[in-house]
């Protein structure tokens, strides 16, 4: 399958599962990564890039931030504007948003990067740098390891989902290149985690 057809896949895999991956997802609340992301935030302007069922918006806005959330599939937005009617999501492709320059005081984004090529994240980092105010913020999750693979399972039907995966040096790599100051970077034996501030050049 090539890259392209991998990103729509997965598009079209969210559209159909998006009702069981709200239910199988609600309680897997990231608490210390979250609390982190708010306390090094300067503002309340806050972007969820790949916002899903909404889980994280509710609980910013629950925490009177200032909160959008974006998805590429129309499932997802659906899904999330059913469970947090007081959320505003909207479907929007995070390479390429209808937000204004240096205009969001953070972006979380959990796992947003992990069905996307390795070959366009570059360009989604460019478009948060452009979003994000000086000193702004940003989280990111990613798959820990190396290559791509198409995985299908039983709680989300069988429903194949494209996979990319990351090493911790090639993230850090890429937010040096981008002059993102790297705040923290973590890993385990799943996840690549980092924190990234903008900051004037």
């Amino acid at each position: 399958m090539k890259t392209n057809e991998k990103f729509k896949q997965a598009i079209k895999t969210y559209n159909k599962i998006a009702k069981i991956y709200a239910k199988y997802t609600e309680a897997k609340l990231m608490q210390f990564q979250l609390t982190r992301f708010e306390s090094l935030l300067q503002g309340k302007k806050i972007l969820d890039a790949g916002s899903g069922s909404g889980r994280d918006v509710a609980y910013f806005l629950e925490d009177d931030f200032d909160a959008v959330g974006i998805d590429i599939s129309q499932g997802q937005i659906k899904e999330a504007k059913k469970r947090v009617p007081k959320g505003k999501f909207l479907k929007q492709d995070f390479r390429k948003t209808k937000f204004e320059d240096n205009s969001l005081d953070g972006i979380w984004c959990m796992e947003g990067f992990v069905h996307l090529p390795k070959t366009e994240i570059k360009k989604a980092l460019k478009e948060f740098k452009r979003i994000l105010k000086e000193d702004g913020i940003i989280y990111l999750s990613l798959k820990r390891g190396k290559g791509t693979k198409i995985i299908k399972q039983e709680i989300y039907s069988n429903e194949p989902l494209p996979y990319y995966y990351y090493e911790q040096k090639e993230i850090e790599s890429l937010a040096n290149d981008l002059n993102f100051k790297i705040i923290s970077s973590e890993e385990n034996n799943v996840w690549v985690e980092l924190f990234l501030q903008k900051i004037n050049q």
